[in-house]
């Protein structure tokens, strides 16, 4: 079913549209803020004061049907009972127990912004530790389950490293920077809006989550299929940033922790069923670039991984070539064994001089007189028989060869050479010697038709990739041009990264039919001089 008729996509596509109303150049962080939310992960929103971080923030409690906020701009003074609810004084004087009254505060709500959040006390974060990671709050002797949709954080820095945030920062997945608006006419619609506009419900009740509709939507999300062929992409670019980072600078360190790739993947998931899609495709993995940058600086580096690993391992696991490969290099080791014969020949080939230096020279017969020049192999090999060449001629005295003159010569055939004018040919010195020789046998009937019957095996597997590869093709592109979360520009890296694969398949079918040609293209007695 393509995007444009499933009524997931095009309710959230909906959605997202209203809630991206009157926002200018946020409609990425209204989408991925979104698709956070319905992942059940946080976010992190980077950027100076006066960019619309916290509109952003208030306009997402409108996607939720009666959904509960709490907002807070952490300071250096603040405290857990601003945050997580003051201490209930009756409970304490009645019951001697320490509990806070959490009801219209952060434990309570479904839709969190904390403001400034790397000014958060100790105590704080130690609490969000257990709440973003647990998504339970310790309130005194209980553990009570939170229904935090969204826990969105900003800031205008990036937390300092050796200041104890490292967990905290750890638990934000996506970690997006937000600007001022650049565009001229988007910055003059702005300054025309009345005042308040992030407190106005731009959403129809009926695209409104219902909390039914969300808790069933978690479970669907963890059952969606992450196919083989993603799970290796991931691999790889895991492979590829722990390579990174091995001789990177400390301060350079790109770190992903165990824990955030499988938050990466139920990210995908995510992904995957809010675009009407039953399973993973490779177009989800782009969203993974949000999620594995520690500095600015690395924002564009992390793009390029991941398209990287998209455009070299998208489709490679999805057909197993290996064995294929291994297959039909066992039968060309076979067919090595069964088609040739070594036999001792009488070869003919030239006599070899050499300098103290090692360097070949042969012999040419009667140059002038009884006395012998000779010629340099590097020299001989640049001699063509369409056109001569002046080269060295040397005369030896023991193992010193002294240059006697340059010569004009060319090659008539591997033992002689000429003149120019080919007025007169020199033969070179050449010697006959027993050496061993590889010489090919046709192999029987009998064993042609049991290579004849694996070559097609191995072809037929190929073709069977290939379909199985078009079948992907067939599904994956309607959602190339439409996806919910990714710029549509990004699907072409995915077409060419599954072309890349459909030509491994095809050099592979090459060289099976080389590996046949072995056999095939045998005369009988005919040798090859190993």
């Amino acid at each position: 079913m393509s995007p444009a008729n499933n009524k997931m996509y095009q309710r959230i596509h909906s959605l997202i549209q209203h809630l991206n109303e009157h926002l200018y150049e946020k409609e990425e962080i209204v989408r991925l803020v979104i698709l956070s939310a319905l992942a059940g992960e946080s976010i992190f929103l980077l950027g100076p004061p006066g960019t619309a971080k916290s509109m952003i923030a208030r306009r997402l409690k409108f996607a939720f049907s009666e959904a509960k906020t709490f907002e807070y701009l952490m300071g250096k003074f603040s405290t857990p009972d601003e945050v997580f609810g003051p201490v209930s004084i009756s409970k304490l004087k009645d019951e001697d127990k320490y509990e806070r009254m959490i009801e219209h505060y952060l434990p309570g709500a479904q839709i969190v912004f904390l403001d400034e959040i790397w000014k958060a006390s100790p105590p704080i974060q130690n609490a969000l530790l257990t709440v973003l990671n647990e998504k339970v709050y310790r309130n005194g002797e209980q553990e009570i389950p939170v229904d935090i949709r969204a826990l969105i954080s900003a800031s205008n820095e990036l937390p300092l490293r050796g200041e104890g945030l490292e967990a905290l920062w750890d638990r934000f997945l996506i970690r997006l920077v937000v600007g001022n608006i650049k565009a001229e006419i988007a910055f003059e619609k702005m300054l025309l809006l009345p005042g308040k506009m992030g407190h106005q419900d731009p959403v129809p009740t009926e695209l409104k989550i219902t909390h039914e509709e969300y808790a069933q939507w978690q479970k669907v999300i963890s059952e969606i299929t992450v196919p083989p062929h993603v799970i290796g992409l991931v691999n790889q670019l895991r492979s590829t940033i722990n390579k990174r980072n091995a001789t990177a600078e400390d301060m350079d360190i790109m770190y992903v922790s165990d824990r955030r790739w499988r938050k990466i993947v139920q990210l995908m998931r995510a992904a995957a069923f809010l675009n009407g899609r039953k399973e993973v495709q490779v177009i989800d993995a782009f969203l993974i670039h949000h999620c594995i940058w520690d500095r600015t600086e690395q924002i564009d580096e992390s793009e390029a991984l991941v398209l990287g690993a998209i455009s070299q391992y998208g489709y490679q696991k999805l057909l197993n070539l290996t064995p294929i490969i291994n297959e039909m290099n066992g039968l060309r080791d076979e067919i090595e064994r069964e088609t040739q014969e070594i036999q001792m020949q009488t070869v003919t080939q030239l006599t070899e001089y050499k300098d103290e230096v090692e360097t070949i020279f042969y012999q040419i017969s009667g140059f002038w007189g009884d006395n012998h020049a000779y010629i340099r192999a590097q020299d001989l090999d640049k001699l063509e028989e369409s056109e001569a060449f002046y080269v060295p001629i040397f005369e030896r005295n023991g193992q010193v060869f002294r240059v006697f003159q340059n010569y004009g010569f060319l090659r008539t055939d591997h033992y002689e050479i000429a003149k120019p004018n080919k007025s007169q040919i020199y033969p070179l010195e050449t010697q006959d010697i027993e050496k061993e020789v590889v010489v090919k046998k046709r192999p029987s009937d009998m064993l042609t038709r049991i290579w004849d019957g694996q070559i097609q095996l191995l072809l037929n597997k190929c073709d069977e990739g290939l379909r199985k590869l078009e079948a992907q093709k067939e599904a994956d592109e309607d959602w190339l041009k439409q996806h919910l979360f990714v710029h549509s520009t990004l699907g072409q890296h995915v077409t060419e990264s599954l072309g890349r694969t459909m030509d491994e398949i095809l050099n592979l079918k090459l060289e099976i039919q080389k590996t046949q040609h072995l056999y095939e293209s045998i005369e009988a007695g005919e040798p090859r001089v190993g």
